[in-house]
């Protein structure tokens, strides 16, 4: 192998890789070092939406929203949920939607989610004052589907400009690496033609930011085919190349994707947005270091504190690992719904 080739391809592939893990952990130490004082209860005047907007940031998966903010309106009273053991669940409208806080005390953000919740809210009972999850007509699924494309226009907006230019500039240096590392390789052991096939593993990097994973089938379908445009014709390049071609264009390929992927998970917030976090976490934590005695007082003090959380507990993905404890406490069934709640819908 030509040293001096394979030093300069990895220090290439290096420089690709460092510019995505950089700012990626640097985002991470921020969080991770957030002042993380005792909460007991949510950020006052959070919706779920606020909540999993400002914890997951653009990384938020919309379509985990629909549970939390049923129980959320149900918990205030702005509709009522009855189990019906053919139709799943009935919902029934009992007012209008209403904020969490006075429009004061709202930021711009939280009166934006508000906006996107009560479109949502309004959309679910414009043809009738009830519906049932498993029997919803059209125009249900349709208000869904806007929700969800709502809650992702926002989280892509929730990028700050450092952020999207950081991940930008991820996948420049993807691009430009492998491109640099081909060129090396072609003009050092020649070949021709034969380097033409690298552009289908190059496009296939690029596939893999273009091609948004926002449904479950598209990100099903996304990387067996982006594996098939750019694996195969990649494949078929190695089995022809030169030995010290074939390692070098290996690895710098691997950087790439590497890059890529990192790219996409960076997430650099403003300092307002760090403590906003940091409070969220600890209120996640608190719950699940908790002992049994602490949520008892809890429960004593405000009766239904198990189901005014319980909304955020399926954001934060931690209703599973609450449930021993809350299944040692004995709490009555809120009167908002009409069957067994703790093994029907919360876990």
């Amino acid at each position: 192998m030509k040293f001096w080739v394979f030093i300069i391809c990895i220090i290439i592939s290096a420089a690709a890789v460092l510019s995505a893990a950089v700012p990626l952990i640097i985002g991470k130490v921020r969080l991770k070092r957030a002042l993380k004082p005792i909460e007991f209860y949510p950020s006052r005047g959070y919706s779920p939406i606020d909540v999993m907007g400002k914890y997951y940031s653009h990384r938020l998966r919309a379509h985990e929203i629909i549970n939390p903010l049923m129980l959320h309106w149900a918990s205030r009273g702005f509709v009522k949920i009855e189990e019906d053991c053919k139709r799943g669940l009935k919902i029934t409208k009992l007012k209008n939607l209403e904020p969490n806080a006075d429009e004061d005390q709202m930021t711009n953000q939280m009166k934006n989610n508000f906006k996107i919740e009560k479109e949502f809210f309004d959309g679910l009972f414009e043809a009738s004052i009830e519906f049932y999850t498993l029997a919803a007509p059209s125009s249900v699924k349709d208000v869904n589907k806007k929700l969800m494309d709502s809650c992702k226009e926002k989280a892509n907006k929730r990028r700050n400009a450092r952020t999207k230019k950081l991940s930008a500039l991820g996948l420049v240096w993807a691009e430009v690496s492998i491109i640099l590392i081909t060129i090396i390789n072609a003009v050092v052991f020649g070949g021709g033609g034969m380097y033409a096939m690298m552009l289908f593993p190059i496009i296939a990097v690029i596939l893999i930011k273009a091609i948004p994973n926002d449904e479950p089938i598209t990100t099903m379908i996304k990387y067996p085919f982006i594996c098939v445009w750019g694996g195969v014709p990649f494949g078929a390049f190695l089995s022809f190349a030169p030995f010290d071609s074939a390692v070098t264009l290996s690895i710098g390929m691997a950087a790439s994707v590497v890059t890529v992927v990192l790219s996409q998970f960076i997430d650099i917030r403003s300092d307002r947005d760090i403590a906003i976090y940091g409070r969220i976490s600890a209120f996640k934590q608190f719950l699940l270091d908790a002992e049994k005695d602490q949520l008892e007082t809890l429960i004593e003090e405000n009766p239904n504190y198990y189901f005014d959380i319980l909304p955020y507990c399926y954001i934060l993905k931690i209703t599973k690992k609450l449930k021993s404890k809350f299944d040692a406490i004995t709490t009555d069934g809120p009167s908002w719904y009409l069957g067994e709640l703790r093994d029907t819908l919360m876990f």
